[in-house]
């Protein structure tokens, strides 16, 4: 696809999009140098910020090796199509896009691809719109004593865009069609449906809660029914679709985002009011999982802009059972989750409103006294175990299988040993439980391994560069000239290229210094790609620390650089001179001796030139 566009365009708005903006829409990002900024890596669990970003135009995670330039950072955060960015980032920069010539298969392929995410936000905004205006209609007048009673803002009500689906039957299905939304569109989005009689809208007289994206576009809906008498499901979210997918969405996370960061933390509740509830009372780094429990995407997803995560369901069987099932979810991502229990037969909604049970203060300690899962699991798992040995046999296989997957070995043994306390048995007792059930885990991990697929080897040039160990001067030579594009007219940068020695090195230097000599756009990260492997994580750490990026006097760190590499050559010469010296002296060979001396004095001669320039300068 990205043969559509040209190349210079794309170049272009590579140097214009702002990667740090970008990237600050999801990750909290802190200064790391010059340059140079850090945070927590949005593409997998960490505690300790491993993730990097570059101003010059890319990011690099040292944890789980994601890396690449804004187009590649917004493909995979916001799951888009190259094409879809490169559009979306043209707007934003003010780059114009004009095509290239296309056949007429390749432009039905393209606008397809282009149109039908278009068409179906639009249809979706449409609908939000839709429902919101209904809320103010006569015919919403339950819908409006329902969220009366739920002592809801309407500052809150309107920044979660709630609205009310009409009871007959057509209404939406109507006001799309004049809209020109394809009713292919609106059904596929699970908007409207047809049946014998024709086209009805899916959702009839029902609260309707919008589920917005990361980007905060709305996605899909949570529709709340308003009577009680009816049969149909109290809840009921869209279907599945090229928008919407239930496990990897959270309710609220639109309106939670800023607060997430700020707090250092994510609440979770069970329900959408509760989230509301919430976020009316000031606690708005709450959001809810699109059902009854939190699925690994969804727990990733908060990992990726919070500290930890708070589980606050609500304080009946099924909130407990909830709240439970999530605990082996967040010790395998190696998430720092925790669970805070609410009074029994309670839920948020209703506690952030009784000022006699303590409402937001309560709520606030509730969240603050938050236990790790792991001692919340074992002590439940303890408090419900039988007094028999069966029973107790049972609690410990159960809180054994979560322990075991503890990566931590010292908070490993602390649990097992808390376990061991409240179950009245040895330590040993429950520590061979842990060992076995790990030793379970790590067998079904090597099944999995011996499947993989094992990877080619590299070609035999490539293989033979790439064992050569990069030499740290050569290193910063191409980090101090990619940092400092101006190098590239500079004579001690070519001077440089001549004096490299490792073969791949050489190869990598030279592409970039004649890229930026014609003051051509440069893809660091593309480039990067190109360096030996293994010298490019070492290179990528010289680029992301800022150190050789954009420095005052790179001219003279360049001639300082250029003076340490012809050191080296003459350190190379001096222990060849050597060797042969060595040689033609067991062989008595006074010519070749005299020759090799006095090419040995100029050597260091030079050598002791070069080092006082340096120390001079």
């Amino acid at each position: 696809m990205q043969g559509t566009i040209p190349r210079d365009k794309i170049d272009e708005i590579r140097q214009r999009a702002d990667i740090v903006e970008i990237v600050r829409r999801h990750v909290e990002l802190k200064r790391a140098g010059p340059g140079s900024w850090k945070g927590l890596c949005p593409f997998h669990s960490e505690k300790s910020p491993s993730f990097y970003v570059n101003e010059q135009g890319f990011f690099k995670c040292f944890g789980c090796d994601e890396k690449g330039d804004v187009f590649k950072f917004l493909q995979r955060i916001e799951s888009l199509g190259f094409m879809e960015v490169v559009r979306e980032l043209a707007e934003t920069t003010g780059v114009e896009l004009p095509e290239k010539q296309q056949t007429p298969a390749q432009r039905r392929a393209m606008e397809r691809e282009a149109s039908e995410r278009d068409r179906m936000r639009r249809a979706m905004s449409l609908a939000v719109e839709f429902y919101v205006e209904q809320l103010k209609t006569p015919g919403a007048a339950a819908a409006r004593d329902y969220l009366a009673g739920r002592k809801l803002s309407e500052e809150t009500l309107t920044s979660f865009a709630v609205g009310y689906a009409p009871a007959e039957g057509q209404a939406l299905t109507d006001f799309l069609e004049a809209q020109r939304v394809p009713f292919e569109d609106a059904e596929r989005l699970g908007l409207v449906r047809q049946n014998e009689r024709g086209p009805y809208d899916f959702f009839r007289d029902r609260i309707m809660l919008p589920v917005f994206d990361r980007q905060k576009r709305p996605v899909g809906f949570s529709a709340r029914l308003l009577d009680p008498e009816a049969k149909a499901a109290k809840y009921v979210n869209t279907q599945d679709s090229p928008l919407f997918h239930k496990k990897a969405l959270l309710y609220g996370l639109q309106a939670a985002q800023d607060g997430i960061r700020r707090a250092g933390r994510a609440i979770v509740v069970e329900g959408n009011f509760d989230v509301m509830a919430m976020h009316d009372v000031g606690l708005k780094e709450t959001v809810a999982p699109m059902g009854t429990s939190l699925t690994e995407e969804q727990i990733a997803m908060l990992a990726r802009m919070a500290k930890h995560v708070v589980v606050l369901f609500d304080g009946d069987d099924a909130g407990e059972r909830a709240s439970r099932r999530v605990v082996p979810l967040f010790v395998s991502a190696d998430i720092d989750g925790r669970i805070a229990r609410l009074p029994r037969g309670v839920d948020p909604d209703e506690l952030v409103h009784d000022e006699r049970a303590g409402g937001l203060a309560a709520i606030r300690e509730l969240v603050d006294m938050a236990r790790p899962v792991v001692e919340q699991f074992i002590d439940d798992s303890v408090g419900a175990a039988e007094a028999t040995v069966p029973g107790r046999i049972a609690a410990l296989e159960q809180a054994a299988a979560v322990i075991a997957s503890v990566r931590n070995p010292t908070a490993r043994e602390l649990y097992t040993s808390r376990l061991a306390a409240g179950l009245g048995m040895a330590p040993e007792q429950a520590a061979r439980a842990v060992r076995a059930a790990r030793f379970s885990d790590q067998k079904s991990a090597n099944v999995e391994r011996t499947s993989e697929v094992v990877a080619p080897s590299p070609a035999p040039t490539e293989q033979l560069a790439d064992e050569l160990p990069p030499p740290r001067f050569e290193l910063e030579a191409l980090a101090l000239l990619v940092g400092n594009p101006e190098l590239a007219r500079v004579p001690d940068a070519r001077r440089a290229l001549d004096l490299l020695v490792h073969p791949g090195l050489r190869k990598s230097y030279r592409i970039a210094l004649e890229t930026l000599a014609l003051d051509q756009a440069f893809d660091v990260s593309g480039w990067i790609e190109g360096v030996p492997q293994n010298a490019r994580d070492q290179l990528w750490r010289l680029l992301i620390d800022g150190r050789f990026s954009k420095i005052a006097g790179a001219d003279r760190a360049m001639r300082s650089l250029v003076g340490k590499l012809e050191v080296m050559r003459i350190d190379g010469e001096l222990a060849m001179v050597d060797s042969h010296l060595k040689q033609s002296l067991q062989k008595r060979d006074e010519t070749a001796v005299a020759t090799l001396s006095r090419r040995k004095m100029e050597l260091i001669t030079e050598k002791q030139n070069i080092t006082e320039t340096q120390v001079r300068n």
